[in-house]
């Protein structure tokens, strides 16, 4: 095989060249980045000088500290960042391995001003390099190299950093920015009375929004043992997102020595360097909410042995990873990511396969269908046994349509490294026919609502009213098809005098698994699920706040007459975009909440105390 030639085949081609083809294996669980986000809001200007210290603190001089910090790689200026967040049970220089009850896999790229989370079920059933097969969480066990080294052979992407905390951590942190107030989906009850039904960790929480201290706040993102790993992972990451936009507001700790406490006794990391750790903060910190994508693997049960596993087929971690390296959002950033047409796409074509004559017919046919074409001759090896194609910023979609034309194995991957003027650059693999298959359509990007409309909740919410005085409850009209109601809850927010509120749980089976979406309301002056909203229109007289995740509508949120009311998607954002909406303007005050004439009232059951599950 010969070495890669720098120097363009034909002088009056762009050139660009094509990075050696890795595999592209994927094994991860989710956790979450707090930590990173706690010792933001920790430093003030004036406390700089105690960042040193502390991160000495977190990177003691022990066999396993210095075989994980020397098993990251470098990262260049300005390129993406990825941090490999591992949360324990145990910390690996105190004698016992433990396990990773939870990692996460994170992407934090500067230049485009976003973060993205890859998240796996724990137990997914792996290759553990110089251990054989086992499951993901067992890796830590054998230190974190070990699991630094199994993600890089499974993603095929370098670990550059590694945080690593214990439970204790965990909990400490959250007391320590004053908790954090989370909109419950639903109600979590667990007496463990040492009967095989019940015989996992205790917890208590209503639905709602409430502030959660340190341990309910573990309680809820371990929790998982009436719904599947894959919730409890979105669970993981919908408390990152509510972490992140609430302590963004905070300038301080009061106690910095306290926090620094709490870092060095339960945080590890390889981050040494002051200015690089604050430089990953401020991203952290600044990405706004619709430039955070969340990304996980569903996988599948199965047993190995007897003992229950995760497996993942490779067609699904191929696509997870590829979103996770470019993820896609509802509200781009700038006019640059908004999609091109053929005409305005220019494709640089190389021969991968070392078949006669193949880059100039894929550049021929691709110009009949008014692409830019430009052929660049030999890639530097022909060692492509599937068709690659690979874009800059902004071309998306046309390499995707470019992909699935080339055929069913053909691949569309991000550019990291200089596009060197080139739009998209078509690798031709061994795979290609020599034909152009027919493009896929286009999907529709916003998927059509799925109401019912009912009556069904005037009733239920009337009664519960009197334990929220002063609350002006208001009911949906419209409710996503399928659902029925498992809980109305009217509280006051911390107890005693506080806040009135309601919470109204609604339960929808999607896939045959039950799934929660809500609505809120409460008097709380200027409630923190306020903060961060993503964008904002008005319909109807009303003014509507919007908080995307990535591409996911999360929550729809108005104020009206000192209230505030929302409508909650699943956490696995079932709901489209357009249902939560309808459901939103539908509502209306108790006395005011009737359907138009010639409408069909649709039945919806209703258990004000029911089970969820």
């Amino acid at each position: 095989m010969s070495a890669p030639d720098d120097r363009p085949p034909h002088s009056r081609a762009r050139y660009w060249r094509v990075p050696r083809r890795r595999r592209r294996w994927v094994a991860l669980v989710g956790w979450t980045l707090w930590m990173l986000i706690a010792l933001a809001v920790a430093i003030p200007a004036g406390a700089y000088i105690y960042l040193d210290d502390t991160l000495d603190a977190a990177a003691p001089d022990t066999p396993e500290a210095r075989a994980a910090r020397a098993a990251t790689r470098p990262v260049l200026p300005g390129k993406p960042t990825n941090v490999l967040l591992m949360g324990s049970d145990t910390r690996p220089d105190e004698g016992d391995g433990g396990r990773s009850d939870t990692l996460i896999f994170v992407r934090m790229d500067p230049k485009r001003n976003l973060v993205s989370m890859l998240s796996f079920p724990r137990d997914l059933w792996v290759q553990i390099p110089g251990f054989g097969e086992g499951k993901l969480n067992s890796a830590y066990s054998q230190g974190p190299a070990v699991t630094i080294k199994t993600v890089e052979e499974l993603t095929g992407e370098p670990v550059n950093a590694y945080v690593i905390v214990d439970f204790q951590g965990f909990a400490s942190l959250v007391n320590a920015v004053g908790g954090v107030y989370l909109d419950v989906d639903r109600r979590y009850f667990n007496e463990n009375l040492g009967t095989a039904a019940t015989n996992y960790a205790p917890i208590d929480l209503q639905p709602g929004l409430q502030k959660l201290n340190g341990n309910d706040a573990l309680d809820y993102v371990r929790y998982r043992h009436t719904d599947s790993d894959y919730a409890r992972i979105v669970r993981q990451q919908q408390f990152l997102s509510e972490l992140k936009r609430q302590t963004k507001q905070l300038d301080n700790l009061t106690n910095i020595t306290s926090f620094r406490r709490i870092f060095g006794e339960n945080i590890q990391t390889s981050i040494q360097n002051p200015r690089r750790f604050l430089g990953l903060l401020e991203l952290a910190l600044t990405a706004p909410k619709d430039r955070i994508a969340r990304v996980s693997i569903e996988g599948y049960s199965d047993s190995v042995n007897g003992a229950s596993v995760e497996r993942a087929d490779q067609s699904e971690i191929d696509a997870k990873v590829a979103e996770w390296k470019d993820p896609e959002f509802v509200q781009e950033a700038d006019e640059s990511e908004k999609p091109k047409t053929p005409a305005e796409t220019h494709v640089t074509v190389m021969n991968g396969s070392g078949r006669l004559l193949v880059a100039d017919r894929a550049a021929r046919l691709l110009g009949d269908k008014r692409y830019q074409t430009a052929v660049a001759g030999n890639a530097p090896d022909f060692d492509y046994p599937s068709t690659a194609v690979y874009y800059r910023d902004g071309f998306r979609e046309q390499a995707r349509r470019i992909a699935s034309m080339m055929g069913p194995t053909a691949t569309a991957t991000p550019l990291d490294e200089g596009a060197n003027g080139n739009d998209v650059v078509l690798v031709v693999g061994s795979d290609w026919t020599g034909e152009l298959a027919a493009p896929p359509p286009v999907k529709e990007s916003r998927p059509p609502a799925d109401v019912v409309s009912t009556t069904g909740l005037v009733a239920p919410i009337r009664s519960g009213r009197a334990g929220a005085p002063g609350l002006r409850p208001m009911a949906p009209l419209k409710v996503a098809r399928g659902s029925d109601v498992r809980i109305v809850r009217a509280y006051r927010i911390g107890g005693g005098t506080g806040p009135s509120a309601m919470k109204v749980v609604f339960r929808v089976h999607v896939g045959g698994a039950a799934k929660y979406w809500g609505i809120g309301m409460t008097t709380m002056e200027n409630p923190p699920i306020v903060e961060g909203y993503t964008g904002r229109y008005t319909s109807g007289g009303r003014e509507y706040f919007t908080y995307y995740d990535g591409r996911n509508l999360q929550r729809l949120l108005f104020r009206s007459g000192g209230v505030t009311y929302w409508v909650s998607n699943t956490l696995t954002n079932d709901l489209s975009a357009k249902t939560i909406e309808e459901i939103a303007k539908s509502m209306r005050p108790l006395n005011r909440a009737k359907l138009p004439a010639r409408t069909t009232d649709t039945p919806i059951a209703v258990e004000t105390e029911g089970s969820t599950p």
